[in-house]
């Protein structure tokens, strides 16, 4: 599964966190709404586009989010270049240059998310530094900046 999530600050500002590939059922949006979430190829062509009602945070600011798991393709390792979210209040891409490391740390045993680490430094760093923490605490690692690599889809 293709695993998007993000959502709009209170101003309906929209954000994306950076995508994984994990093992999970299927959880697509109910169709229609002001939001689409569109992953494109290079040459800009839809691999997949899903329009959606983004659901507001009920002890929030105003702020919406979601989280959605797509099912992949298998091309999509090689093809996926960009996930654009876009609505009212603007518009979000991230692409194969998106520097927001980020790594989900899962139970060996059950795959269960256990941690979601951010606040990784830049550049190639972030991978190492989050391989070594998964490896004290002994948890599988999940990795990406943005648009998973394609490596990572084949695993």
């Amino acid at each position: 599964m293709l695993m998007l999530w993000g959502g709009v600050d209170a101003r309906g500002v929209p954000r994306l966190d950076p995508s994984f590939v994990l093992d999970g059922s299927p959880h697509i949006p109910v169709s229609g709404g002001p939001h689409l979430i569109a992953g494109r190829d290079a040459r800009g062509s839809d691999l997949f586009s899903l329009r959606f009602e983004m659901p507001e945070v009920a002890d929030g600011d105003g702020s919406s989010s979601f989280v959605f798991f797509l099912p992949a393709r298998e091309e999509w390792a090689d093809l996926l270049a960009s996930i654009t979210l876009a609505g009212p209040g603007g518009s979000f891409t991230l692409d194969r240059n998106t520097d927001l490391p980020m790594a989900i740390l899962r139970s060996p045993e059950t795959g269960q998310i256990r941690r979601f680490v951010r606040n990784l430094p830049p550049g190639p760093e972030a991978r190492a530094v989050a391989a070594r923490l998964a490896a004290e605490k002994g948890f599988e690692l999940s990795f990406s900046r943005g648009i998973p690599d394609p490596a990572d889809w084949r695993r």
